[in-house]
């Protein structure tokens, strides 16, 4: 009965704090004109954080949990072992891990000492890696232990001086790790010496380092290097400051309160090497207060069991994820812990977001799923929809507060009209300080527009009457077909109106009459006949898109390409497409 009692009390508790949180912050017509932005770093930001919440649970790594309190002293230990090791201010540290503890003790003790983190796919090829290590003259890389061979094999032209390597399993249970080892920690040999060090020969040094490792840093200085995709030549180091991720942090708690509460946990499966990752999967829970669950390598098949044994209240991935999770096969009340599902990384089609919302409502979930936009020079986020929009289409919502969006009108080269298409531009405290020594591809990233500078972003998208920001597509995905814009996300849309059809992508390929023709890639269901499929398209075709807009060929194929991220591989559709 005392159970039933305390239930009722908090759960009233819990609905003044929501509506407090809301009047607090509220949505993006209930802005404050001057918005207070946290000044220090982010390891500051995360210490405030740990003030005010020491006892909620920061990390869960499969059985292991730890504390804001704990958090913040392990920090501390990794942050006196980077000083006993040499590092200074504005020095940059690599990680090359995936969603390990030790990676987010590393990212943040970087930040504390005052350094950069700069941040390496673990799956990168060899000569990647050096290429980045010697792009940021980084003296000093952490990496996993499954990475270390290739770190070995080009670290001799590098500039790196230490190697600490650390298993994925160092954080989780005895048993964990013994199995760990029998069946694959003992085939990676590690070559100890003064220049390769285990993680906890590396933290042994924060006893020889006196003194309090915090170095007072600027919220405008460098935090963070991060690699862009590379569509359009080599990839990038992107150069993002301490404000950049704190802004956006505080922005999407003015946006969407309701998603970020302290008591709410979220699962952390997107990678921190990301800037979806690590700004919104990892640097905003820790800012809130929440419970991050760390996954280090994400796999299909078990998000079942990662969304049960965790009570995970938000869900945060790309596309491709959620197409998945709406084929597990959940129990009636299985979802009701989910109180908020993100979207991010590439557009979702409307057809898969009410599919996901019925999906949601089908197993005791009254959450529907947010998009949200943004793009590696712009931190990984910089527009989101609170739930007042969300359901419409192509919407990607509301610019964080002291952000703006432009639409450009390619043609006229002017502001396009309300409702009318033209490349988004953006401008804001999300977007990054410059691209790493290459001041020329940072020109070329910004234009002056109204006496103010804006990103280009690359992408097509319009603004409605009430502000919202909708996507149309990528430039480069656009289609130009006898003079006419093709939007593909148009088609895809189209496309998956058919109930044969599982997946699909839209692109155009190179036509001598009319420039480009329009090609659908389908992955149909299971037993579906592709000469029925093709007869059920003509149909919904005919019913939903102008002549222009029709595909003039269909190739069925088993499963769309991937990218490392998880995201649909244009590319490879295109060699495919030839």
């Amino acid at each position: 009965m005392s159970e039933f009692f305390y239930g009722k009390i908090r759960n009233f508790l819990y609905k003044i704090e929501a509506k407090l949180e809301r009047n607090k912050n509220g949505y993006i017509d209930k802005l404050p004109k001057d918005i207070h932005y946290f000044e220090g770093g982010l390891y500051d930001a995360v210490y405030e954080s740990a003030c005010k919440y020491p006892h909620n649970i920061a990390i869960e790594y499969f059985e292991t949990q730890f504390t804001y309190k704990d958090l913040i002293k392990k920090i501390n230990k990794v942050a006196s072992a980077l000083k006993a090791s040499g590092v200074e201010k504005g020095e940059r540290v690599t990680i090359c891990m995936p969603n390990t503890p030790e990676a987010v003790y590393m990212f943040y003790a970087v930040n504390e000492v005052g350094a950069v983190a700069n941040m390496i796919h673990p799956l990168s090829s060899e000569k990647e890696i050096e290429e980045y290590l010697n792009r940021a003259h980084s003296k000093i890389i952490l990496c996993i232990d499954i990475s270390y061979p290739k770190v070995e094999a080009i670290i001799k032209n590098t500039d790196i001086e230490q190697v600490i390597v650390v298993s994925a399993t160092r954080s989780m249970s005895y048993v964990v790790r013994f199995v760990y080892w029998i069946t694959k920690g003992r085939k990676n040999h590690i070559k100890k010496s003064q220049h390769v060090i285990t993680w906890n020969k590396f933290l042994a040094r924060a006893g020889k380092f006196i003194g309090n490792p915090h170095t007072r840093v600027n919220s405008k200085d460098p935090a963070v290097i991060l690699y862009s995709g590379g569509t359009t030549g080599k990839p990038k180091g992107v150069v993002c400051t301490n404000l950049n991720f704190n802004s956006q942090a505080l922005g999407a708690k003015y946006l969407v309160p309701e998603l970020l509460r302290s008591r709410y946990s979220m699962l952390c499966f997107l990678p921190n090497f990301h800037a979806f990752g690590l700004g919104v999967c990892m640097h905003i829970p820790l800012y809130c207060g929440m419970r991050m669950v760390l996954i280090p390598q994400f796999n299909a098949k078990k998000l079942k069991n990662y969304i049960k044994r965790y009570n995970i209240n938000i869900l945060v991935g790309v596309p491709t994820v959620f197409d998945f999770f709406t084929r597990i096969k959940f129990g009636k009340n299985d979802l009701r812990h989910i109180k908020g599902v993100v979207s991010g990384g590439d557009m979702i089609n409307q057809s898969t977001k009410d599919k996901i919302n019925r999906f949601l409502r089908a197993h005791g979930s009254k959450a529907i799923i947010h998009n949200g936009y943004g793009l590696t020079e712009a931190s990984g986020g910089m527009i989101f929809s609170p739930a007042s929009i969300a359901k419409e289409s192509d919407v990607i919502g509301y610019p964080l507060p002291d952000s703006e969006v432009l639409i450009l009108d390619p043609k006229t080269n002017k502001e396009a009209p309300i409702g009318e298409p033209g490349e988004i531009l953006v401008r804001g405290l999300t977007v990054m300080k410059e691209y790493l020594n290459n001041p020329r591809e940072t020109a070329n990233a910004f234009t002056t527009f109204k006496n103010k500078k804006w990103l280009r972003t690359g992408d097509i998208g319009y603004v409605g009457a009430k502000g919202a920001v909708y996507f149309k597509g990528r430039i480069k995905r656009m289609i130009i077909t006898n003079g006419y814009n093709v939007y593909p996300t148009n088609v895809e849309d189209a496309t998956l109106k058919s109930k044969l059809v599982e997946k699909c992508a839209v692109l155009g390929v190179p036509d001598q009459l009319r420039g480009e023709r329009v090609k659908a890639f389908v992955v149909l269901k299971k037993d579906v006949h592709e000469r029925t499929a093709r007869k059920d398209l003509a149909r919904i075709y005919r019913q939903y898109l102008a002549k222009y807009e029709t595909p003039r060929e269909i190739s069925f194929i088993a499963d769309l390409p991937k990218t490392k991220l998880g995201k649909v591989d244009y590319q490879a559709l295109a060699i495919l497409g030839d």
